[in-house]
């Protein structure tokens, strides 16, 4: 008898348009916001202090909504914020 193997494509990843920051409600908080992707699962925010290199970056939340209130960040400090929009996937070939 033979098997087929099947394969998965991998998950698009974009970058969402027109991210934004705003001081959040509290102390120590920021409000991301961004355009909806079509079709897209779910959305990485990535954080790094200032200044970002490539080493810097770190996973901070993951979200199925375009915008995140990020908490406990320290107040008077600079921080980096970048958005990545997964999804769909992974299919199944045949």
């Amino acid at each position: 008898m033979q098997t087929k193997a099947s394969r998965t494509t991998p998950s698009i990843v974009v970058a969402p348009e027109a991210l934004s920051a705003a001081a959040g409600n509290h102390e120590g908080e920021i409000d991301l916001s961004w355009r909806i992707v079509d079709n897209a699962k779910s959305y990485i925010i990535q954080s790094s202090a200032d200044p970002p290199s490539s080493e810097s970056w770190s996973h901070a939340e993951t979200v199925t909504v375009a915008n995140k209130t990020i908490q406990n960040l320290t107040s008077g400090k600079k921080y980096w914020f970048r958005v990545a929009a997964v999804g769909p996937g992974p299919k199944r070939l045949e």
